[in-house]
């Protein structure tokens, strides 16, 4: 072989090799568990998303309540719906939309925000709650303001700072009219369309004071663990006609390519390692309006004891 075409063809598979190394998704051949090839981030021990045993969960009256005051001004703020090809994603520009509060460790800007969902409604969060996978999840993206810009704060322990919303389906929700009518704009990988703007926590739920937290990594390559989660408790109701625009309308593949829908677009749940939970009120320990405590198999247990013991 002439040694200038075996140093093409060596040069060729190498450059093959990083193209195809780097490319991640949710399908098989390149799915989750593949990704601690490429981003060895993803192999860590602090990785999300993760399952809230609500019974484990650790009240910290010290958490205090998140100041929304500074993220809903739309002075100048350019919002920018995007198509990347794993998920839709609104770019926020123009306007440092500022979180404070929480026990976040200083002030945060809103970077972007986006969505995981499934093809169907008995999964697509990422997180669940006592192994409760919800349709629907939606990620507000923050970076510490002290970092200068998003790009500095992305590998920072407590860089980045995730709100965390759970969906359930019920009635209309106009709020995410202005997303949704444009969904169609966007419905190929690397389409953008231009939104009215409108205050960013008119998504989130009427009550959102109570919430829980831990340390935990980005669910996307390349799974930098610097990351402050918070999932808040209440969830926010869309139709079910809603979510499925989501799922039909928007594409994973390029225009010139035949049409795959995202859907299914989240990571599995990552184990805890020794992590703690918290939430900020007594409320975080109650679900489904019950208050857990402990694991209903321990009382019944307790209580088949008991009852053995009067024999």
């Amino acid at each position: 072989m002439d040694a200038r075409l075996g140093v093409f063809l060596f040069l060729l598979v190498t450059v093959l090799q990083t193209v195809v190394g780097n490319k991640w998704g949710y399908d098989y051949a390149d799915g989750p568990k593949f990704w601690p090839n490429s981003y060895p981030n993803c192999g860590g021990k602090q990785q999300s998303p993760i399952s809230i045993g609500v019974s484990e969960v650790v009240v910290n009256n010290s958490l205090p309540q998140f100041n929304f005051d500074h993220i809903k001004n739309v002075t100048n703020l350019k919002m920018t719906l995007e198509n990347n090809g794993h998920s839709v994603q609104i770019d926020l520009k123009g306007n440092n939309l500022q979180l404070s509060g929480g026990g976040l460790p200083g002030v945060y800007n809103a970077e972007q925000f986006h969505f995981h969902w499934g093809s169907e409604d008995k999964r697509g969060s990422e997180h669940n709650i006592n192994g409760k996978q919800y349709p629907m999840e939606m990620h507000v993206v923050l970076y510490n303001s002290q970092h200068g810009v998003f790009s500095n704060a992305l590998n920072k322990t407590g860089g980045l700072a995730v709100l965390a919303f759970l969906f359930e389906i019920g009635e209309t929700n106009h709020h995410f009219d202005e997303i949704i009518s444009h969904l169609t704009k966007i419905s190929h990988k690397d389409d953008h369309a231009l939104l009215n703007t409108f205050a960013l926590d008119s998504l989130f739920p009427h009550d959102a004071g109570v919430y829980y937290r831990y340390y935990g990594s980005l669910t996307t390559p390349p799974c930098y663990e610097s990351v402050i989660w918070t999932i808040f408790k209440n969830h926010i109701i869309i139709s079910e006609e809603q979510i499925d625009k989501f799922r039909h309308q928007v594409h994973r593949n390029y225009a010139n390519e035949t049409d795959r829908d995202i859907s299914d677009d989240y990571r599995p749940v990552q184990r805890l390692n020794n992590r703690v939970v918290m939430t900020n009120a007594e409320e975080g320990l109650y679900y489904n309006n019950c208050k857990i405590n402990l694991p209903f198999n321990f009382y019944f247990m307790v209580l088949l004891f008991l009852l053995i013991s009067k024999l």
